[in-house]
């Protein structure tokens, strides 16, 4: 039942209609039988900082953060972590006595959901496609674990170029990319390539590692990542498992319980259909 002692939690994105994190959050604090409610909204990024002070001033506990917002919330919380800082975003804000703490649970629910699927990134070398902010948070992760080598190849080379500088980690040709995956590991697709359907691969591929993973952070549709996981026998996984542990570590950071992965994973099988 709500009331009036019910903690208020919410998302802020630009569109946000789309994102499961409701129906998730929700789940959770049920299942915890928490006196909580999760809610979206979608202040345009003009009001961002409006958005944020009413929150505030309503009395929120906590709020994710989601694109366009992850970057610019950045200048209107009080702390922020150190992930949060090296990755240059946050996605996740806890509100405690008056005072707004950022941090960043994407680089937590890569490796979280990795771990889950027995995937270990020591001494391994992995090439990210993607320079954004997806791409930021999979590059801290994997220098964290212990990766060997980690590639960064993207079709705006300079923005590859920074995001490498940051991350101490070595800038591809995208164009030549598929060159590299007989040494490769663990390739991941942080960009948005998939997302329309006459999207194809930005390499050519001819030799790839047997054992090589394909992690593409697009869950809900077939992209040219998963096709070629699917053409050469790879296994694959996508960003679903990622999209849950982040969303966990975040309930995490409000409530103090780390909640149940099954129950959220059941709910996404259906809520994409």
């Amino acid at each position: 039942m709500l009331n009036a002692e019910t903690k208020l939690f919410a998302i802020l994105g630009y569109p946000v209609k789309h994102s499961f994190s409701p129906q998730m959050q929700n789940k959770w604090f049920e299942k915890e039988k928490l006196n909580c409610i999760y809610l979206a909204f979608e202040p345009s990024p003009e009001y961002l900082e409006r958005a944020i002070e009413s929150l505030k001033i309503l009395g929120f506990q906590g709020v994710n953060v989601t694109i366009p917002h992850k970057v610019e919330v950045m200048k209107y919380v009080d702390f922020i972590d150190e992930a949060a800082e090296k990755i240059g975003s946050v996605n996740t804000i806890a509100f405690k006595n008056g005072k707004l703490y950022g941090y960043n649970t994407d680089h937590l629910g890569f490796s979280q959901d990795l771990a889950a699927k027995k995937v270990n990134l020591k001494n391994k070398n992995v090439l990210v496609i993607g320079a954004g902010g997806g791409a930021r948070a999979i590059a801290h992760a994997l220098v964290s674990s212990g990766a060997k080598d980690v590639y960064i190849a993207n079709r705006t080379l300079e923005k590859a170029e920074k995001l490498a500088s940051i991350f101490k980690i070595k800038v591809f040709d995208i164009s030549r990319a598929g060159e590299l995956l007989p040494e490769i590991d663990l390739l991941v697709n942080t960009s948005a390539c998939g997302m329309k359907k006459t999207d194809i691969l930005p390499f050519k591929v001819d030799k790839v590692k047997s054992s090589l993973v394909v992690y593409d952070l697009i869950y809900n549709k077939m992209t040219p990542f998963t096709r070629l996981a699917g053409d050469k026998g790879l296994k694959i996984f996508t960003g679903d498992g990622m999209l849950i542990q982040q969303g966990a570590c975040g309930f995490k950071i409000w409530t103090g319980k780390y909640p149940d992965i099954e129950v959220a994973e059941k709910l996404l099988k259906k809520f994409i259909g």
